[in-house]
């Protein structure tokens, strides 16, 4: 068991890049004998702001909590499958920004932060205040960004 890694923290959100990350994020989990949190950021419908002002009835919030929990069961079970043995999974739903939020849940110098990387093309160019550079930005230790290509032909 390795003491260089204490968690390992990756950002899903469903796409084929944060399916690569949880295989990848699960790799490094399994070599270095610490668990694995997948993390979804919650964000309403209309944004943070739109919600303060205008709250929604708990019945719609509790349809969003569980649209992202079924979400994130569904990622884990594309990435992962049956490699689970052994393997601590802790998956966790987490309302806000999604840079903040895996920040806040990778915030010890020893967490590992795995995320999808959407590329350096033009998409990347036109959203510069992306999921990917915030946490570069701020994270408290390593972050690793993965391509989508690196998804395994069966997860796509």
């Amino acid at each position: 068991m390795s003491s260089t890694v204490r968690q390992v923290v990756v950002g899903v959100d469903g796409s084929a890049g944060s399916l690569a990350a949880l295989r990848l994020g699960a790799e490094e989990a399994e070599r270095h004998g610490v668990p694995l949190r997948p993390v979804l950021a919650l964000v309403p419908p209309g944004g943070e702001a739109a919600e303060a002002r205008w709250p929604s009835p708990p019945e719609y919030r509790r349809i969003w909590l569980e649209a992202a929990g079924n979400t994130l069961a569904e990622a884990c079970a594309r990435a992962l499958g049956e490699r689970t043995d052994g393997l601590e999974v802790e998956p966790e739903v987490v309302r806000g920004s999604p840079g903040p939020v895996l920040v806040d849940c990778a915030c010890d110098s020893t967490d590992l932060l795995v995320l999808g990387d959407g590329g350096h093309g033009v998409r990347s160019l036109l959203h510069p205040h992306s999921v990917g550079r915030y946490c570069r930005k701020h994270a408290h230790g390593p972050v690793l960004l993965v391509h989508p290509a690196e998804v395994d032909a069966d997860v796509q």
